[in-house]
């Protein structure tokens, strides 16, 4: 289950905040779950949303609203969260100060077998780098190393949360397939879908920003909806959305298609 918590900015609050801000909002979830007395390492949050301008690396909000999504598989752990988040008149996130305005439940999508996704915060498919001196390198997200490393965490996690060998199991049809044509157009454009950020403990890892089609079981959708997909999801990082269809563009009325239907014969005396 997820819910989005609306914030409201201190009035005479600069609103700033780092470009990547995982870190500050670990921090403060942290302080919440501590309080809260009930933990869990099946957890994911999004980045702060509001209406905002980059200035000198941080993000300055400009809305008097910021908003926060928090998701997790372990209804009781994320009730007393937002419990206690609710609770506080006044929050500190880095050098945001606001208040907690409203909590709002997101309805689940229909899970199906083939979904497609997109990355709300980045997707970390490989541990950070420990070792001194070494920089992490980039898979081609889609090689095949690329989606089995997702299917050995996700398989790993899942085990972790209890799920049965028989269910493991008839979890083994998984593929994730980027978009193609949106790392075409990235390359092309001399951009980037692969960055490196640093997790909790300053580590440096990849992250992957890019939209995708994951074809697994519907409970497979299920768990990384609520957790996060991939690694370091109690970082921020792995929280993924769905791709909304496209709505068809509606044809401009021509009154002189098909003769004028708004028009109605005339009555004979």
């Amino acid at each position: 289950m997820r819910t989005k918590i609306s914030l409201i900015k201190v009035q005479g609050n600069a609103g700033l905040v780092p470009l990547h801000h995982q870190q500050i909002v670990s921090a403060f979830l942290e302080e919440m779950i501590q309080e809260a007395g009930h933990s869990t390492d099946r957890y994911v949050f999004s980045s702060l949303k509001g209406t905002s301008k980059v200035q000198n690396g941080q993000i300055r909000y400009l809305s008097n609203k910021v908003t926060l999504v928090i998701g997790s598989g372990d209804q009781e752990f994320l009730e007393q969260v937002l419990l206690k988040i609710a609770a506080k008149k006044y929050h500190n996130i880095g050098k945001l100060n606001v208040m907690p305005k409203a909590q709002e439940s997101i309805p689940d999508p229909e899970f199906k077998t083939v979904m497609k996704y997109v990355c709300i915060s980045p997707l970390i498919p490989a541990p950070a780098i420990t070792e001194e001196g070494a920089e992490p390198v980039a898979l081609d997200p889609m090689s095949h190393e690329f989606s089995d490393m997702l299917y050995n965490i996700v398989i790993d996690q899942m085990e972790k949360a209890d799920f049965s060998e028989a269910d493991l199991n008839t979890f083994a049809e998984f593929e994730v397939t980027p978009d193609a044509e949106y790392i075409k157009k990235l390359n092309e454009a001399g951009k980037k879908y692969a960055r490196i950020y640093k997790n909790n403990k300053n580590k440096a890892m990849i992250g992957y920003l890019l939209p995708f089609t994951l074809h697994a079981h519907p409970t497979v959708h299920k768990f990384i909806w609520d957790g996060g997909f991939g690694l370091y999801g109690t970082h921020g990082y792995g929280m993924i959305d769905i791709v909304q269809p496209e709505r068809k563009k509606k044809k401009p009325f021509n009154p002189n298609r098909g003769g004028n239907r708004l028009s109605r014969p005339r009555r004979e005396n």
